[in-house]
């Protein structure tokens, strides 16, 4: 029944979004739109059965102090920024609705991939908190399976793919800037959270011994 209930918040939640989207395009007929949309509930559908629900409950509502709590706010002003800019585009200004419908199918996909990725971190890794801290009240460790074998964050390398494409699959070349610097943002609180994770939690620094890439192998 806990289950079934949060799958209904998924549906409500992604559904507002939905709605808010398309009254600032003011327009529904936009199909790609529609598919941006049910990759991200699918998503979030799937996680409600294979995700830890402690781990559904500390990404919702942490339950320890935030080193980087500012960063949180921004990312998610970028990702709304975005949305927002996507729907305006598309919908009402055209001022860069170029994108070849090849290329948005191409995007979909990949958006597709990279949330398929964020839920198999989410799945694997039961202390991936929205927060950047070190949570003793649940008993963390470090996690070396799954994606954490390839990259020391997995959980950001299949989020930055899956939100850089989806704007470009909503069909706007505009709506993407927000999310460049979405990356940039994010690119920091990766070395910010290596810096504390190094001096705080017991085995990360052996696991970046074992494990040299953050994002992706041989980048970076």
């Amino acid at each position: 029944m806990k289950q079934l209930g949060l799958c209904l918040i998924v549906v409500i939640m992604y559904a507002a979004i939905a709605a808010g989207a398309f009254t600032i395009a003011g327009r529904i007929d936009l199909p790609f739109f529609w598919l941006v949309f049910a990759v991200e509930t699918v998503a979030g559908l799937v996680s409600v059965f294979v995700v830890d629900p402690d781990l559904l409950s500390e990404r919702f509502s942490p339950r320890g102090k935030d080193e980087d709590p500012h960063a949180r706010l921004v990312l998610t002003f970028l990702l709304i920024l975005s949305l927002v800019i996507c729907a305006l585009d598309v919908g009402r200004f055209h001022l860069s609705d170029n994108v070849p419908q090849f290329l948005q199918i191409i995007c979909i996909l990949l958006s597709a991939i990279g949330w398929a990725g964020f839920v198999w971190t989410t799945a694997v890794n039961r202390f991936f908190s929205s927060a950047i801290r070190v949570q003793t009240d649940r008993g963390q460790t470090v996690i070396k399976s799954g994606p954490y074998k390839f990259v020391r964050h997995p959980g950001y390398a299949t989020a930055v793919l899956a939100l850089m494409t989806q704007p470009i699959a909503a069909g706007s070349w505009l709506g993407a800037l927000p999310v460049l610097i979405f990356i940039i943002v994010l690119v920091k609180r990766t070395i910010f959270e290596e810096a504390f994770l190094l001096d705080n939690l017991t085995g990360y620094k052996e696991y970046c011994q074992e494990v040299h890439w953050r994002w992706c192998p041989d980048l970076w």
